[in-house]
């Protein structure tokens, strides 16, 4: 793919989608999955598996370091029922939506602290000033441990995200294996310290010194989803609105409602663009068979913007209430989804609120080359 399309993917999207709704892919040997209707079918299919070691059979080079394959085998979001299932639940208390709510206050303060050390410049990243950091703190509250802990782990995670992008290189492998030693030993290290209050905490075993591999690889899951995910949704989000005045200058008027505001963002230009799935037995979608060991990749972006069904599906709208699927469906929809959903609104409301007047650069814009998530680089904003 050239420097466009990681830019703006959404022309080569569109174009898959009215080729079909699902077709098999020659050169990247999957099936491309495009339209609403078939991503929802394959999501929720009982005969399609996200399991590490279907997805990448014979393929990934993780298998010339172990410790990296232990970890991805260990992560709830590359498991299959009931191993899914089981973690899953033993977490899914700390990130409900009443949880989060109670965090509220948290989450402003986080906010709040950021924006005030970014009131003196005259210049500000918005991608690494501000949604990064808030991120980490976002987390750091929620998993209730120090923020230089995520922010730590936020910085190894990098190599890990370029892996899992490109599974079968073996250099990328040899990173990402180092960055879980790393991981490892930060999660290791920060046990016995938890408290009740944290997520990680029911993880940890009865001897919190010797760290068993569920919590630390679910640590790991933890720290890189939810950084990659709100960080992306806070930035990208805040980028779209800078690229849009008038729509910004309703934003930072409160003339619109910060849910529909992030969920038309969510659905516009969704953080996790694809995700990849396996047949474990025949099946058919949109009249097709594909057959049990196909590989699919399924595009959420591709479905959110629903072209097909949608007469202005590339363009902003906080008045139309328009669905998307941005955090999945069926037993693998995100657990990490109150926190981005609240995490965003609160920094979108309270950056538009500091900053009305705020510009962006244009030519200062950079995306992230090369990776499963849609990630804005960097892009410099004059606040005032």
């Amino acid at each position: 793919m050239g420097l466009s399309f990681w830019e703006d993917p959404y022309p080569v999207y569109k174009n898959f989608q009215k080729r079909s709704s699902v077709y098999w892919d020659d050169m990247l040997e999957v099936w491309v999955v495009t339209g609403r209707n078939a991503v929802n079918s394959v999501l929720r299919s009982p005969e399609v598996s996200s399991d590490w070691l279907r997805l990448n059979a014979g393929q990934s080079a993780a298998r010339d370091f172990p410790e990296l394959e232990r970890m991805l085998l260990g992560w709830f979001m590359l498991m299959d029922p009931p191993g899914h299932t089981r973690l899953r639940r033993t977490m899914q208390s700390f990130f409900a939506r009443t949880r989060v709510e109670s965090l509220a206050d948290a989450f402003r303060d986080v906010v709040a602290a950021q924006l005030e050390l970014l009131r003196p410049l005259d210049s500000v990243d918005v991608a690494n000033d501000f949604a990064t950091p808030v991120a980490s703190g976002v987390l750091a509250r929620v998993l209730d441990v120090p923020v230089d802990v995520i922010s730590t782990a936020a910085v190894h995670m990098g190599a890990i995200a370029s892996f899992l992008a490109f599974p079968h290189k073996r250099d990328f492998a040899a990173q990402a294996a180092d960055a879980v030693g790393r991981l490892d030993d930060l999660y290791r290290v920060l046990a016995p310290d938890l408290s009740p209050d944290s997520a990680l905490f029911p993880l940890a075993g009865d001897d919190p010194t010797a760290a068993e591999d569920t919590y630390l690889h679910t640590a790991h899951l933890l720290s890189f989803a939810g950084q990659e995910t709100t960080a992306g949704l806070i930035a990208t989000g805040l980028l779209h609105l800078l690229s849009a005045p008038d729509l910004y200058k309703e934003v930072a008027a409160g003339q619109a409602e910060p849910e529909a505001v992030v969920e038309e963002l969510l659905r516009f230009d969704t953080p996790v663009p694809q995700v990849p799935r396996v047949a474990v037995s025949d099946l058919t979608v949109d009249g097709h068979t594909i057959r049990a060991g196909d590989r699919m990749l399924v595009l959420l972006a591709a479905a959110n913007r629903d072209w097909q069904n949608s007469a202005d599906a590339d363009g902003l709208d906080f008045t139309g209430n328009r669905r998307h699927m941005a955090f999945g469906v069926g037993v693998h929809y995100c657990l990490g989804a109150p926190i981005a959903r609240r995490a965003a609104q609160t920094a979108i409301s309270q950056w538009t609120a500091a900053f009305p007047a705020a510009r962006l650069s244009p030519e200062t814009v950079r995306w992230a080359v090369g990776t499963g998530y849609r990630r804005l680089e960097s892009a410099l904003v004059r606040p005032s």
